[in-house]
């Protein structure tokens, strides 16, 4: 009997351990599980992000080419709103373009560290081949001189359409318009291409994604360009 109750004891400890083993191994499926679908639904945010961060900035970038268009064939337009809130259409416009500005620069940083990381500029400067942080800023030199080449040939009454709002803007054939037809567009599109170039270099994985954003931005100035040409 007592031999009895000793293998009675032994195997009611060996259940035990069996029970135990399956609990172990059970908790171990259900945290590896878990842990996969946590990971799924971080990818899956991180992706809802990207997607939202490119709808912003594709909205950002065509937004004052399409206001452009519009005050350049409809002036009378802006000409009343500058009416309403006692400003020169001129100055208003200047105000109004920068902000503008600053909503496609905050749009584009924006996409970018939520499509590479919030060390993305960091990574770039400290990773990209000295060559390839030379060529970027040749083409971000170049863009801004004929940029400011523009400013200072025109002034703000004639790169905001004071021609339109009875501004006397003079008729200039010298730098920077005897390098390029449309300066002030082709050297914004050099800047953006800068701005990129390292960028892309470094993150080639994303290789695909920057260039349809730099094409689509540089589209933008070409549109803007052909419609100040009529």
């Amino acid at each position: 009997r007592e031999r009895e109750r000793e293998r009675e004891r032994e195997k009611r400890r060996k259940r035990r351990e069996r029970g135990s083993k399956k609990h172990r191994r059970v908790g171990r499926i259900e945290y590896c599980i878990s842990k996969c679908s946590n990971r799924k639904h971080k990818s899956e945010t991180t992706a809802v992000m990207i997607q939202l961060a490119k709808a912003l900035l594709f909205l950002a970038i065509p937004m004052p080419h399409a206001f452009y268009a519009l005050l350049w064939n409809k002036p009378k337009v802006w000409k009343s709103v500058a009416k309403k809130v006692k400003v020169h259409p001129v100055e208003l416009l200047a105000v109004v373009a920068a902000c503008m500005k600053v909503v496609q620069a905050l749009s584009f940083v924006f996409y970018i560290v939520t499509l590479l990381g919030t060390n993305v500029f960091m990574e770039t400067v400290t990773t990209a081949h000295p060559l390839t942080l030379l060529f970027g800023a040749i083409l971000f030199a170049a863009g801004q001189a004929l940029n400011l080449g523009v400013y200072k040939a025109l002034g703000v009454d004639g790169v905001y359409y004071g021609i339109k709002y009875g501004k006397k803007v003079p008729w200039v054939t010298g730098f920077p318009f005897n390098i390029c037809p449309h300066p002030q567009y082709i050297g914004a599109s050099l800047s953006i291409w800068g701005a990129l170039w390292p960028i892309m270099r470094v993150h080639t994985g994303e290789f695909l994604d920057l260039v349809t954003v730099g094409c689509y931005w540089s589209g933008m100035y070409a549109f803007s360009s052909v419609v100040e040409s009529h």
